[in-house]
């Protein structure tokens, strides 16, 4: 009796979904699927980033090249490289004020800064500090940019140590770290001070460290509700100390600065008196600045927790031209209907919406997540929804006026994350979700490459402008 019981529970289903014991669903894997561990269409990750280099290869001979075909190679590549940059309503021009601002910024003595938002694949400057190190090569500018009063995550590019009595609230993460109020300013983060404190910072100078982030040359403090006498004074390494001056800038935002006569690689920053402290900017004195801005664990649906009238005066402030935003791998393996999809579309819709309001002299670029693996009938292979996923957020990025790129489609889409990880040496974690250092690295110069074939063609318009017209 106890067999036939049994045996009435379980129901063979389908070759794809196995079988039904009791109201749990059961696959066992064909002994053909135990011995190919990996789907065949699978391209080597040495072999896909040999042929992404290739699609670029066209302009180091472009002035050899005929007007018509140059102009072919640029339509091409915007319509179906799988590097390129979908831009909204399909405007080549999207970005030529911008390049135009990063050509003359240096003559011009302009600062200009470029913030990368991102979840924990950026996290340490991960791509960013790659995509920081050529735009500087390129344009001019050194320094790393934008840092948190509190660093509780290890950097790449600089380590820094801050007093007890300086505490961290975050808009994005556990409630518990959450102010009572929405003033986080552009980082999403902030340290309150009280009585004396200070925030010690020092660039790294380790093997892969890049040049351009191991100096800087003028120091920003950016606060908001300091008491009255609230002082703020640098101190260099030979003991110097350069006291500062507060710019009141509007109600919810002062400005502290200062300029050392010599290029600085450490500092301390002593304050005392209570404040909140929404960054200190270390940047050169002209060129780009880029900013790294990790939360790990997040969607990116926070900006509309936050004031937005501080998030404007300090985008201004740091005369904020650029913004990428790469999002979307913490939703993907909840993502499971289209209703989930939906919804994160439409609040990734007003997140955008708002930056755009709040900061509207940037050009935004949204960068859809990277393919992740996970085990479904015992086999790794992409998580079923991503490709959704991706096409909702690249629906809502063209829609409001932002670009996207897609680094899904860069890596080789579908099971490409399985090659990265094969790949020797490794791009990618054996997580099947995180790249490895070289990935990041790697996708680093994959987008600033892309970027590039925009500037060039900015170049190219400009040097025929009669004959784009007809």
């Amino acid at each position: 009796m106890t067999v036939l019981l049994v045996l009435g529970l379980i129901s063979f289903l389908s070759p794809e979904e196995g079988w039904m014991i009791g109201d749990k669903n059961f696959y066992f894997p064909t002994v053909e699927e135990m011995v190919n561990e990996e789907p065949e269409h699978i391209v080597a990750a040495s072999r896909r980033m040999m042929e992404i280099e290739e699609s670029f290869r066209i302009q180091q001979q472009k002035d050899s090249i005929a007007y018509a075909d140059s102009l072919s190679f640029y339509l091409s590549f915007f319509k179906s490289n799988p590097s390129r940059i979908e831009l909204p309503g399909n405007n080549p021009n999207y970005f030529h004020e911008l390049f135009a601002s990063f050509d003359s910024c240096v003559s011009r003595n302009e600062l200009i800064h470029v913030l990368h938002y991102g979840d924990s694949q950026i996290e340490g400057d991960r791509i960013t500090g790659t995509i920081r190190q050529k735009l500087q090569e390129t344009f001019g500018g050194n320094g790393p940019g934008l840092l948190p009063a509190v660093q509780l995550i290890p950097s790449a590019s600089v380590g820094q140590t801050s007093s007890e009595n300086i505490t961290r609230y975050t808009v994005s993460g556990s409630h518990q770290n959450r102010a009572s109020h929405r003033r986080y300013g552009v980082l999403g983060q902030l340290g309150v001070t009280e009585g004396e404190s200070y925030i010690s910072f020092a660039t790294r100078n380790w093997k892969d460290t890049y040049e351009n982030v191991k100096t800087f040359d003028c120091i920003r403090l950016f606060v908001g509700r300091t008491s009255s006498g609230f002082k703020a004074d640098i101190i260099l390494p030979d003991k110097t100390i350069l006291r500062g001056k507060p710019q009141t800038i509007n109600s919810s935002l002062t400005v502290y600065s200062w300029k050392p006569e010599n290029p600085v690689k450490k500092f301390d920053l002593r304050m005392s008196g209570s404040g909140e402290i929404y960054g200190i900017a270390t940047d050169g004195n002209a060129g780009i600045a880029l900013s790294n801005i990790p939360y790990r664990g997040s969607s990116g649906t926070f900006y509309t927790s936050m004031d937005s009238l501080l998030l404007a005066s300090m985008y201004k402030e740091l005369n904020t031209r650029l913004i990428l935003l790469e999002f979307g791998g913490n939703v993907v393996p909840y993502a499971e209907t289209e209703k989930s999809i939906a919804d994160y579309k439409d609040n990734i819709s007003r997140q955008l919406a708002f930056l755009r309001n709040v900061c509207p002299e940037a050009k935004i670029v949204f960068i859809g997540p990277a393919d992740m693996s996970t085990k479904l009938r015992g086999k790794l292979q992409t998580y079923p929804h991503l490709e959704q996923l991706i096409a909702a957020l690249k629906e809502a990025a063209l829609d409001n006026g932002v670009a996207f790129w897609n680094m899904y489609e860069v890596m080789g889409g579908k099971d490409s994350m399985i090659s990265w990880v094969k790949n020797s040496p490794a791009l990618a974690a054996p997580d099947y979700i995180h790249f490895s250092g070289r990935g990041a690295i790697r996708m680093g110069e994959l987008f600033f490459d892309s970027f590039m074939i925009y500037y060039d063609y900015y170049k190219f318009d400009r040097e025929h402008p009669r004959k784009q017209r007809r």
